[in-house]
Formats: C-alpha cells, sequence, structure tokens
C-alpha cells in the first residue's frame, strides 16, 4: 500500500549495534535472499548517519524523538505531558482500543493478533534550503533560531516553544520529564508563544482537538547521509530521515494525520497553509505568526522536504511467523 508498486512485498529492518555487526546481518540477509527464487531486492537505505551532536536529531539539527505516546502494560516511566498511557488495541491487533473496540483484523487471527500496521515513508531534508530562507527571512542568527523553531514548535534542543517562547532552553529540551510537560488550550490557546500551524502543534494537538489520543502513533526513525556542514552551500547530496509509524488502523491514524493535520488548509481556519516542515508546498503556501499587534505572515514557502518513497505494510507477530512457515505455498 501507501506509494509502493506492484512489485513491493515485504519491508527488512535490520538493527546492528557496531559497523561489525551490520556487515554480518547483511551479509546473513543477502545469503538468505539468494536462497529465494523470484525474490529480489529493489532498494535498501542506510539509516547510520553520523551525527554532530551528542544527542539524536535529524539534519536540520532538531531533538528527535521527544513526543511518543506510552502504552498501557508496556512498564514504561510515565512521562509528564505524554497524555497518559493508552490502551494496547491504538497499537497492536487484538485488543481493545480507547473506545473498547477491537480493530478490524486479517484473517485467520493466529495471522493477526499481536500485530501492527506500518506506515514507512523516506524523507529528503533540503538542509541548505531551510537554512537560506532563515537568513533571508529574519535578522541576525537570533532571529534565524526564532523563525527556525516558530516552523518546528520547538528549539532545535528539543525545548518547546510553550515554555520557553522568547529562547532556547537546551537544559530544558533535554530534560524528558520536563520538555513534554505542556498543553496549547490552556497555556497558549492564541498561538503566541507556539504558531497554531507549526509542526509539532499539527503532529500532536493535545487539548486542543477532540480524541487526540485515537490518532497517536508510535514513531520510529533515523537519518541517512551525510549532514551538511554549517557554512556550506547545499551539496546535491540527499539526506533525510527514514521513518516508521506503527499503528492499529492506517486510515484513522495516519492517513488521517497525513490529510487532515499535516496538508488540510482548514485546519485551526488557518486558510493557505500547510505543515511547514513535511507538508506538500509548491511556493505558494503562507506560514503565519501570530504578534501582538499585528501578525507576521510567510508567503511563498519553498518545501523544505520531499517525500522519496513510502508504502504500507502488515507487522506480524511472533506467532504469526510461527504459522507462516508452516504454509507450503
Amino acid at each position: 500500500g501507501g506509494l509502493a508498486g506492484d512489485d513491493l512485498h515485504a519491508i527488512v529492518i535490520l538493527f546492528a549495534r557496531d559497523e561489525e555487526e551490520r556487515v554480518r546481518c547483511v551479509g546473513e540477509h543477502d545469503a538468505l535472499l539468494a536462497r529465494c527464487p523470484g525474490v529480489r531486492t529493489l532498494s535498501h537505505l542506510d539509516l547510520a548517519a553520523t551525527a554532530p551532536f551528542e544527542y539524536d536529531h535529524d539534519h536540520f539539527g532538531y531533538r528527535d524523538p521527544i513526543s511518543q505516546p506510552q502504552m498501557k502494560g508496556s512498564g514504561e516511566v510515565l512521562i509528564p505531558g505524554a497524555g497518559g498511557a493508552l490502551a494496547p488495541g491504538e497499537f497492536i491487533l487484538g485488543y481493545p482500543d480507547e473506545e473498547g473496540l477491537v480493530a478490524n483484523q486479517p484473517t485467520p487471527e493466529v495471522l493477526s493478533r499481536n500485530g501492527s500496521y506500518m506506515a514507512y515513508r523516506r524523507l529528503e531534508e533540503h538542509v541548505g534550503v531551510f537554512r537560506d530562507y532563515l537568513k533571508q527571512n529574519a535578522e541576525g542568527a537570533e532571529g534565524q533560531e526564532l523563525l527556525a523553531a516558530k516552523f518546528m514548535g520547538r528549539w532545535r534542543s528539543g525545548a518547546p516553544l510553550v515554555l520557553a517562547p522568547e529562547h532556547d532552553d537546551p537544559e530544558l529540551g533535554a530534560d524528558p520529564m520536563r520538555n513534554n510537560d505542556f498543553d496549547y488550550g490552556t497555556m497558549d490557546p492564541h498561538g503566541y508563544a507556539c504558531p497554531l500551524g507549526s509542526h509539532a502543534r499539527r503532529l500532536n494537538p493535545r487539548d486542543t482537538e477532540p480524541n487526540p489520543n485515537r490518532r497517536r502513533m508510535i514513531r520510529r526513525s533515523g537519518t541517512y547521509g551525510p549532514p551538511l556542514p554549517e557554512g556550506v552551500a547545499d551539496d546535491g547530496v540527499e539526506r533525510g530521515v527514514g521513518m516508521f509509524l506503527i499503528c492499529a488502523s492506517l486510515v484513522r491514524q495516519f492517513e488521517f494525520a497525513q490529510n487532515v493535520w499535516i496538508n488540510d488548509s482548514a485546519f485551526k481556519d488557518l486558510g493557505n497553509e500547510h505543515d511547514p516542515i513535511c507538508g506538500t508546498q509548491d511556493g505558494t503556501m503562507d506560514f503565519k505568526i501570530p504578534k501582538r499587534p499585528i501578525r507576521k505572515v510567510h508567503k511563498g514557502l519553498p518545501a523544505f522536504t520531499t517525500l522519496r518513497g513510502g508504502a504500507y505494510f502488515f507487522l506480524p507477530g511472533l506467532a504469526a511467523l510461527r504459522y507462516l512457515t508452516t504454509l507450503e505455498n
């Protein structure tokens, strides 16, 4: 499903602790593939990009990940501001969700129970374009960092604008017990700190949307491609993030977020505006920054990212994998 062609049937995700283990795992995978007539590799992506900072981040320099949903029964320590632990059925098939319902599942049950659906996205990040836009539309280094934060909804350190509206607070950004502990409805209803259309506010509207927990997804990602050094012009090398979004309903969760929160101009009645970071941009869209006495409108936003690939997958549980090995055809 998704953007994939008819010749794509499966995705293999290999995890390794170091380069030696990665080489071994890839070799074992290739050897296994060679014993499977009619099966071939269509493409591959190495998500082991070297990070120039001491924390995980994307190529724009933003700490990632930060805001992740938590699941009841997982044993995770509850993070303030995460919205509370959610029912397993929001992410795993065969269990009740937040409304007590069990999502539609593939049959037989042994194939679906403990499985999930996953949307994969390969998103190229145009770092040079992003930096150039900041330089052309904001004064000085501080102004550029503030505009970048307005686009994202957080400073690069991870500090949210709602809690640090004027200046970055790296200590806050690095503290998982504080950097998510806020809401929008009571703390910033009009978007004076964090614009209503910012990336973070669109993807997790928190208390400003009805039933936001019905749209949450587990997200894992990694960067690919070399970092672009500061002060260096765009070198034409592709770099970006590979994202894996896990949920129980691709329609209710992933496609809703993609079509309504990210790319719907009616979001918060903003009009001619999409997500400034990952929304569809053709050079005609705006970005509004609420400000007293007069708001600031940035017109003609370029595309800071480009979707380079994506597909929908079913992730089987262990019992399903064992079941599949018993099938003859």
